[in-house]
């Protein structure tokens, strides 16, 4: 028997020990036992071979993680978020691509940080790199989207009416929510060469002498709450010959209906085309003398106002404090706030109605859009049941745009009744009828934002008497638009010349620096 010691490489050798104890243990009872074992280890070279042991699969791939709290918006147009309410359509955006393929184990770019909670089992993951939809706005009570923040429509002649090229807002504006805000600053600071010896501001005048002033200083903000409840309020901070301080504006409306605004408080009264037009709206630096001299401008009351087929025809209605005037016929009405309510008059009932037919005007007298023609045309009507004189008034205006060049025509008549037991003091003692004619031609290049404009007016402050109240004026001007018609530099003379009695030296030179927001 060969020896134990006679060992084999690998597997020989382990048969040869086998067998070695095999034979050492032929004598005892485990000789069966340690003979089976030798023979299944040391099996032919051409047996079936050994099966090894099975390899553990490969770790199971991370689960992908949520991209940060706010992932970069993929580049492209801007994601509706409508878009994210359920039932809405998905619009046919492009999908960004998809980042390369990260070396295994590694964590995909901009994949939370850990810790971060991850999807619960069975939920669908979002796509590699995708960005998470934005979270549908919490809906009121009643289940409804709020509607977005819009300008809603100002009422006629208040510094918050639509942009002077017929845009839908102010130039300016800041969005919270349902509520839109946009400033009210409207800054004319003139300078005045010349003045002659004649002039006198309550005649109508721009100026008593050379010098400068400030014409205007009003500051307010308007705004828009749910797109159909518009309001101003501005102030008048250079008011008055000691420059005090006066509100200027006051006023809410409801818009909800196309057919009927209602706007209420302290606003322009809708009679006159020029003045209901912005002070900052003007093609010169003044509105003409006869609409300051004979139309009511702010005064605090409500009316309402409905617009169809795209101002095709309008009205307006309203009541307000009744108007007060001076017995100085070019000081023109009393601008009234009523802080202490109507003291002194009763009320004053108004009625206008207009066409636009061939699309909206906008809002300068001025053409400065440089479009297709445009025109508007309007009558007017108010009376006035003052507790010291009853007044009525009427009104006819055109105004024409077309190709840059602007044309308007505007007739005012008033007739004063003095009240026989008047509430405050006057010196008128009979009836008073007024009649004022205006004429304005001008032309705005746009290319060069040059306009060029004059206008002439005929006025008789009381048709009864012939003196030297009697007359007429010419203004010419220029205008140079530095943005639009927010900041802008006027030049005018104005001659005036009198019909009857003395001829008076009041011609004047005003040069104008205005911001109009």
């Amino acid at each position: 028997m060969t020896p134990c010691s006679s060992s084999r490489r690998g597997a020989h050798a382990r048969c040869a020990r086998a067998r070695c104890r095999a034979g050492g243990a032929a004598g005892s009872g485990a000789a069966a036992a340690a003979l089976l074992a030798a023979a299944l280890l040391c099996a032919p070279a051409g047996a079936q071979p050994v099966q090894p042991l099975p390899v553990q699969p490969p770790a199971a791939d991370p689960l992908p993680l949520l991209p940060p709290a706010a992932p970069a918006v993929p580049e492209g147009p801007a994601t509706n978020p409508a878009a994210a309410a359920p039932g809405a359509a998905t619009p046919p955006a492009s999908a960004p691509s998809a980042p390369a393929a990260s070396p295994p184990g590694a964590a995909p770019s901009g994949a939370a940080p850990s810790g971060a909670a991850l999807p619960s089992p069975g939920a669908a993951l979002p796509h590699a790199g995708a960005a998470l939809p934005p979270a549908a706005p919490a809906l009121p009570p009643g289940g409804t989207a709020p509607p977005a923040a819009a300008a809603a429509p100002a009422p006629a002649g208040s510094d918050a009416a639509p942009a002077a090229d017929g845009a839908s807002g102010p130039p300016f504006q800041l969005s919270v929510g349902r509520l839109l805000l946009a400033p009210l600053v409207l800054v004319q600071a003139q300078a005045v060469p010349y003045a002659g010896d004649d002039a006198f501001l309550q005649a109508g005048d721009v100026a008593e002498g050379q010098g400068f002033r400030v014409r205007r200083a009003r500051v307010g903000f308007a705004g828009t709450l749910a797109g159909y409840v518009p309001f101003a309020v501005a102030g008048e901070l250079a008011a008055g010959e000691d420059a005090s301080a006066r509100l200027s504006e006051a006023w809410i409306g409801y818009a909800h209906f196309p057919f009927a605004h209602l706007y209420f408080g302290a606003h322009d009264v809708p009679f006159s085309r020029s003045a209901m037009t912005g002070a900052g709206e003007g093609a010169l630096i003044e509105r003409p003398l006869a609409v300051r001299a004979m139309a009511p401008f702010r005064q605090v009351g409500l009316h309402v106002e409905g617009h169809f087929h795209d101002r095709a025809f309008s009205y307006f209605a309203g009541m307000f404090n009744g108007f007060q005037r001076s017995d100085q016929f070019f000081a023109g009405y009393v601008e009234n706030a009523a802080s202490f309510g109507n003291r002194f008059d009763n009320i004053a009932y108004v009625a206008r109605l207009a066409t636009e037919p061939l699309g909206p005007m906008p809002r300068s007298i001025q053409d400065l859009a440089a479009a297709r023609p445009r025109l508007g045309a309007g009558a007017s009507y108010f009376f006035s049941d003052g507790g010291t004189r009853d007044i009525h008034g009427v009104g006819a205006d055109v105004l024409l745009h077309a190709a840059g060049a602007h044309a308007l025509v505007e007739l005012l008549w008033n007739q004063s009744d003095p009240e026989s037991a008047p509430t405050q003091p006057t010196g008128q003692l009979a009836p008073v009828t007024s009649l004022g004619l205006v004429g304005e031609v001008g032309y705005f290049v746009r290319r060069i934002k040059l306009g060029v404009s004059a206008r002439f007016e005929w006025l008789d402050p009381n048709l009864d008497l012939s003196d030297e109240t009697d007359g007429w004026a010419l203004t010419a001007g220029a205008s140079y638009h530095f943005i639009d018609n927010v900041l802008k530099a006027q030049a005018d003379f104005t001659h005036r010349q009198e019909a009857h009695g003395v001829a008076l030296e009041n011609d004047a030179v005003a040069l104008q620096l205005q911001l109009n927001l």
